[in-house]
């Protein structure tokens, strides 16, 4: 074989007519056997979809997965002693004939088949594969008087993960989602880039995601080594070690083919090869990353001409050298050797990675070099380097996209709220949302609720009382509305809650793979304007909740404090120093999800076993830290908190008493007490959001630079929120209400930059 590194010049060796190799025939000696097999199944929608590279056809499994036979073959049921029925025996018959002298031998036990076709193999010098799945077993017997049903009652799933991919994990379509063009059209992944300026792409690395992989990888490893792409069910469809069926079955071209043994009631499925699939795909994906940067208008970035001219003269050079098509028959023949492709292609991607990826590609190259002529490598060192090209041809694309979203940020952000705003209009289910319904009622339910408010709104901007809402104008009052109408979305949640609801958040959509805007539906309750934030409006509840739990906790122990003094001198207001340090103790006992004792008391125990979203073991681990919970704070109140940190004392079991039905009365979801902490928690975060996020207009219109959000700490949060929490036992809160506060408003000024033009022109306070 030529050696490719070297000449590096198109490849002109000739392929073999698709005719001049065998086509996998069924071995003549077990042509007979008694086994049911089915014809290639119909198509189906549930099957992978193929790629371009792939010829066009149907999927792999029947709609109904029956796995019937084909009416237009007849299933391979005839028994051996057939031959025997027919009149012309032939040479057979004659050698037979002269040996009809000799004494009969004694009628060997009822059995199907020899020896030899029991195991699968054939009698010669090498012995072939004494383990693993061509391997057949002794006492493995296939009649033919099972029925075809037996086989179409047989429940396989198609999307069983014990079935290896048909196409390799990392692809044409899981790299598109890294394409400019769909970056640029995906309004979730624009949207995240407001909050998030230093967001990048990383590669997912799930446990599904992994097993897949291995799965595919082995089964090219094992197809390479065996030409074996069986896989295994029992009659109840569950995964099964493999019985090999290619002695009985050819490899099928497009779908997959069943055979069936009745004796060992196993079911295995003869997949079609993933060799070609694999060679075009690694070559497509190759290409594909090696392309110059795209296009954008209005963002600076195109390719030159020279560029492109160096992409096009690489490419041709590239497919010159790598011919799926003659790399198969290679395999086929046992000839291939990629250790001249791989330096080619290592020589490629070292012109085009960064720096850091140059170790990689060598670590590649080298693992190929190992499979040339009198190397020590195997077929699975270079399937290793195979997959080893591939992962970093996925780091490479990573790469760029993370450099052309980096370069692209002030461009995306510039004109984050106007795409958004189109996005939104263009959608598809628009017409059937009733025309903003959600969106009018939840301002004007915020309108009403700000009129009805007496008191004026502080500001640290503005002197005492000057901002009245019911005498601003209507986009001042539109302004604040959708300030206050955000803060009661993250403190009533139109969700049902529960102890399953503070845990479950809904995924973010994931990029269209063919590059069209993705339908992004907006939860139930929720504003029709606020489907791109759903995710972060829950996250933000549950940290409503836990601060809630944590406002109560601290008020228990004030009032144990208060009520355990001996003298009235003694009953001092505890300062700050000791509220924090309680607040970590809290913390340290019940995690950070505290709001999870609002849902583990008495009542919800009742009806755990009936309502969805409670577990029942998990209820009582949260019911037991609420306890524990409420022991500190009772030893606490006891004792006090020194600066030592002095030893606990005896639990005082009156006190506890005290405390634990306390806490189960009220530290209850919906009781009196915790709603009115929730309600003053609300406005005292709704006022430090009013002075984050108003006035938003300067003299160029909606501010629209938000790198400087996030900034403001405990230290330097505005005035009125200490005038706000002041004598309500919310003073040791204020660190964790300023922070709710301006996550809060952060949301809420991208929200007016993109959708405040529409509230204004909509009249939605009319």
């Amino acid at each position: 074989m030529d050696d490719i590194a070297q000449q590096c010049q198109p490849n002109h060796r000739k392929r073999k007519a698709p005719n001049d190799d065998p086509q996998d025939p069924v071995d003549p000696e077990h042509a007979n056997d008694p086994v049911v097999v089915s014809s290639p199944a119909a198509p189906s929608s549930l099957a992978p979809r193929q790629s371009g590279s792939w010829p066009a056809a149907g999927p792999l499994w029947p709609t109904c997965l029956a796995f019937r036979p084909s009416p237009q073959k007849r299933p391979r049921l005839q028994k051996r002693e057939s031959r025997r029925d027919n009149n012309n025996y032939g040479p057979l018959a004659r050698r037979i004939g002269r040996r009809s002298s000799r004494p009969p031998r004694s009628p060997p036990h009822p059995r199907l088949g020899n020896d030899l076709e029991d195991i699968g193999i054939v009698s010669t010098s090498d012995p072939g594969p004494s383990s693993g799945s061509l391997l057949r077993l002794r006492d493995t017997v296939f009649t033919k008087s099972v029925p075809p049903s037996a086989i179409s009652s047989i429940p396989i799933d198609p999307s069983s993960t014990h079935i290896p991919p048909v196409q390799p994990p990392i692809n044409r379509n899981t790299l598109k989602e890294l394409d400019l063009d769909v970056i640029i059209r995906n309004p979730q992944l624009r949207h995240e880039l407001l909050f998030d300026p230093g967001l990048q792409f990383r590669p997912t690395a799930t446990r599904r995601k992994t097993e897949r992989a291995e799965k595919y990888w082995a089964a090219i490893t094992t197809e390479l080594e065996s030409d074996c792409t069986c896989v295994s069910f029992d009659v109840r469809g569950k995964p099964h070690p493999t019985i090999c069926a290619c002695a009985h079955v050819s490899t099928p071209s497009l779908n997959p083919v069943v055979a069936f043994s009745p004796a060992l009631q196993v079911v295995t499925l003869r997949m079609p090869s993933r060799i070609r699939a694999l060679l075009d795909e690694f070559l497509e994906v190759l290409l594909l990353v090696i392309q110059p940067l795209s296009s954008v208008a209005g963002a600076n970035i195109s390719p030159t001409k020279a560029q492109q001219a160096e992409h096009i003269a690489q490419a041709a050079h590239i497919r010159s050298v790598f011919d799926p098509a003659l790399i198969e028959q290679e395999l086929k023949h046992k000839l291939f050797d990629p250790s001249g492709l791989f330096r080619v292609i290592g020589l490629t991607l070292q012109g085009h990675c960064a720096p850091m990826r140059d170790h990689a590609v060598e670590l590649m190259v080298q693992v190929a070099q190992t499979c040339a002529p009198g190397g020590e490598g195997d077929k699975a060192d270079a399937v290793r380097a195979v997959r080893m090209c591939m992962d970093i041809l996925e780091l490479m694309k990573l790469d760029i996209a993370n450099h052309q979203l980096q370069t692209l940020r002030p461009f995306l952000m510039r004109t984050s709220g106007q795409f958004e705003l189109r996005s939104f209009k263009s959608r598809k289910n628009i017409e059937q949302e009733c025309c903003f319904q959600k969106t009018r009622e939840w301002l004007a339910a915020a309108h009403s609720s700000l009129l009805s408010r007496t008191d004026p709104i502080p500001h640290h901007l503005y002197p005492p009382g000057h901002l009245k809402y019911h005498a601003l104008q209507k986009n001042q009052q539109i302004y604040l509305a959708t300030l206050k109408g955000l803060t009661d979305l993250v403190f009533t949640s139109p969700l049902p809650t529960n102890l399953g609801s503070l845990s479950v958040v809904p995924p973010s959509p994931t990029p269209s793979h063919q590059g069209s805007l993705p339908v992004i539906l907006p939860l139930p309750g929720y504003p029709e304007t606020s489907y791109l934030d759903n995710t972060r409006i829950i996250l933000l509840s549950t940290d409503a909740v836990d601060l809630t739990a944590l406002y109560m906790f601290l008020l228990l122990y004030r009032q144990l404090k208060f009520s355990n003094s001996k003298s009235p001198a003694s009953r001092v207001v505890s300062d700050e120093w000791e509220l924090g340090k309680l607040k970590q103790e809290i913390r340290d006992i019940g995690s950070a999800r505290l709001g999870y004792a609002f849902y583990c008391g008495e009542a919800v125990a009742a009806i755990s076993d009936t309502e969805d979203g409670i577990d029942a073991e998990e209820l009582e681990k949260w019911r037991s830290l609420k306890q524990s919970v409420v022991l500190q704070i009772a030893m606490r109140a006891k004792s006090g908190i020194t600066m030592e940190g002095s030893s606990l004392p005896a639990v005082d079991e009156s006190l506890l008493a005290v405390a634990q039905r306390w806490a189960d009365a009220n530290i209850q979801h919906n009781s009196v007490l915790s709603e009115m902490l929730r309600k003053r928690l609300r406005d005292a975060v709704f006022d430090a959001v009013v002075g984050l996020a108003y006035p938003g207009r300067d003299a160029s219109g909606l501010n629209a630079d938000f790198s400087m959000l996030g900034l403001r700490t405990a230290s330097n949060r505005p005035s009125s929120l200490d005038a706000k929490v002041a004598g309500t036992g919310m003073e040791a809160l204020g660190e964790e209400i300023g922070a709710l506060a301006d996550h809060i408003s952060k949301l809420a000024l991208i929200h007016l930059n993109t959708y405040l033009p529409l509230y204004e022109v909509e009249h939605f306070l009319d």
